[in-house]
């Protein structure tokens, strides 16, 4: 394999000799190295070798988003976890995994904290993945000194389920789910009056947790609590224009589904829609428009 492209020392773009592209993740592994020049072999840690260019190209934006360091611990929690649960991940984990306990540790030290309205069912129906995630959660106080929730840990569960492509376990209707997603975009696009980068991180995070909202629904698993209801206070006057956003949101769902979100729910659109438009309307803002 060649080096296609440098992000770190640790870190860089490679091709085989199909110029097929992978990730490859190593300590000193590009040290005094230059693009062109040969990889070697024994410094490599990890080779991501991903199923499509788009992921390739995921992955790539994400490491020039994150710091390196938790890169390196998603390798070692995705390594420690394929040993305890005696499998082979899908290579995909790493973009979704990382990116995020990277938001996951950004939103703790902004004092927020979300809960998984899945963390029973989690524990009932995956529980060596939910005790694997827990384990995750030391890995990452060793890495970050920061202790995070067991709904952390039932997030990162389900990162670990759905690396194991265990499609007939969370079996959606994908063309009716593809069908509502493109209506919720539509309707961002329309209030916010921008168009939306599809290839971008945020995009794909703000994708699954419209997919989580609707295997939350189609499972009734929903409720409130008191310390989401004070959040969704502060949010929602903090981002009004987002907030009114999720109000055309709910109103799509209750006329198509007959579905109200709880606070909770209005809660993460608000957050996650805000950070899908965040780049958007500055790039507007930047050019006066």
């Amino acid at each position: 394999m060649r080096i296609k492209k440098i992000f770190n020392n640790n870190v860089i773009l490679a091709h085989d000799e199909k110029y097929v592209e992978k990730v490859l993740l190593g300590r000193g592994v590009a040290f005094g190295k230059k693009e062109g020049d040969e990889v070697e072999q024994d410094k490599v840690d990890k080779i991501f070798t991903l199923e499509s260019k788009e992921l390739v190209d995921s992955f790539v934006h994400l490491v020039g988003e994150i710091p390196i360091n938790q890169l390196e611990l998603t390798n070692h929690i995705v390594k420690e976890a394929e040993k305890e649960l005696d499998l082979t991940f899908n290579d995909s984990i790493y973009i979704g995994l990382t990116d995020h306990i990277n938001y996951a540790l950004h939103r703790h030290r902004q004092g927020e904290h979300m809960r998984n309205a899945f963390l029973w069912e989690i524990k009932k129906f995956y529980p060596r993945e939910f005790k694997v995630a827990l384990k995750a959660l030391d890995t990452i106080f060793y890495y970050e000194k920061v202790r995070l929730t067991e709904d952390e840990a039932s997030f990162i569960a389900l990162h670990f389920v759905n690396g194991q492509n265990l499609d007939s376990t969370l079996d959606m209707k994908v063309s009716s789910e593809n069908a509502v997603i493109l209506d919720i975009l539509n309707i961002i696009k329309f209030h916010f009056n921008i168009e939306i980068e599809e290839d971008s991180i945020n995009y794909s995070r703000f994708v699954t947790h419209v997919r989580y909202f609707l295997q939350r629904i189609r499972g009734q698993v929903r409720y409130d609590s008191e310390d989401d209801n004070q959040l969704f206070l502060q949010v929602k006057k903090k981002y009004a224009k987002t907030y009114q956003c999720v109000l055309k949101i709910e109103s799509y769902f209750k006329t198509k589904m007959n579905v109200s979100m709880t606070t909770e729910e209005q809660l993460y659109f608000i957050l996650h829609i805000n950070r899908l438009t965040m780049r958007e309307n500055q790039i507007r803002s930047d050019h006066g428009l």
